[in-house]
């Protein structure tokens, strides 16, 4: 599986934040008010680039599905159906308006999201029907709140950071975005993720099947 221009560019960027933002490791650990600065500059900046990209990416790929169906209504991809059924119960209309005012809800709901904390996470994926490696949204999950904490609370009252510490846990979530990247593309091809059996083999399925799966719940 080929890793997104979108990772590319993010891995750069953050390799670039630490370049330009991080002070040189004290052996001591001594860093001045400045250097604390810096530091939190550096987690900050680190976060709108996991933030920009996690929305950027997800909304690529489910607008490529959504755009492979309007070119041939015959075929539902898993996103497709997935997304689809998650809005069901909020939208009533007919099956093709449904599908394209999911859609239209999915991308208002990434346009409005602001964060990388777990119930950010669950509104970009469970309506398509991915989940994400629990590790990886755990460490996403904390990365959020310490960020919260930096931006929203008083330089005095925060507890000093280590520029090694806050890299390393920025390079581990750089990390597990690279295997995040390809199992998303493998999802978007398969509609199956290799470490996550899924008990609907969509493909046995054909197109009026599938409708009555969509929209009664009933196989």
């Amino acid at each position: 599986m080929a890793i997104s221009a979108a990772y590319t560019t993010t891995s750069v960027r953050i390799h670039q934040l630490a370049a330009h933002l991080l002070p040189a490791i004290n052996p001591i650990g001594t860093y001045t008010d400045k250097d604390q600065d810096m530091i939190r500059a550096y987690c900050l900046l680190c976060h709108a680039e996991f933030e920009a990209y996690l929305e950027g990416i997800t909304l690529t790929v489910v607008t490529r599905a959504y755009n492979k169906w309007q070119a041939n209504k015959t075929f539902i991809s898993p996103i497709i159906f997935h997304l689809t059924y998650n809005y069901a119960t909020k939208i009533k209309d007919i099956p093709y308006s449904l599908v394209v005012k999911s859609y239209i809800e999915f991308k208002k709901s990434i346009d409005g999201n602001h964060g990388i904390k777990e119930n950010n996470l669950a509104n970009f994926f469970k309506p398509i029907g991915f989940e994400m490696d629990s590790v990886l949204r755990a460490t996403l999950n904390n990365f959020g709140g310490a960020r919260g904490e930096i931006a929203h609370t008083s330089f005095s009252t925060q507890q000093p950071l280590d520029p090694a510490t806050e890299k390393a846990t920025v390079n581990l979530i750089l990390n597990g975005l690279k295997d995040f990247d390809n199992e998303l593309d493998e999802y978007e091809s398969l509609g199956t993720l290799s470490r996550t059996p899924r008990s609907l083999q969509w493909s046995k399925y054909t197109f009026f099947q599938r409708i009555k799966i969509l929209f009664t719940g009933a196989n």
